[in-house]
């Protein structure tokens, strides 16, 4: 087998293997595929590293659109999304609840 810039040749039959979000984060666990989203609540906040005690980047509205690129699980039922606010283009995390 033979690995030639994300392509993958096997036995004469090609296989494209699936890329990666164009900016999923190595802290991710699931990758969305630039899935585009709304901020469900006000003045969200929008953090460096996913953590409570992690920099503001920004506050989001309700309503605002953003991409979300992909999850970091946090626990039981509890998701981190490594997004990026449309209207700015600032990229960070947002708790999973308010997108």
């Amino acid at each position: 087998m033979a690995v030639a810039s994300g392509v993958l040749l096997t036995g004469g039959a090609v296989a494209v293997a699936p890329g990666a979000s164009a900016a999923s984060h190595p802290s991710c666990d699931t990758d969305f595929r630039d899935h585009t989203a709304k901020i469900s609540g006000s003045n969200v906040r929008l953090r460096a590293k996913p953590s409570t005690d992690s920099t503001v980047h920004r506050l989001l509205q309700k309503g605002a659109t953003v991409t979300v690129y992909c999850q970091k699980n946090a626990g039981e039922a509890n998701w981190w999304y490594y997004v990026k606010h449309n209207a700015s283009g600032v990229k960070g995390w947002v708790w999973w609840a308010y997108v």
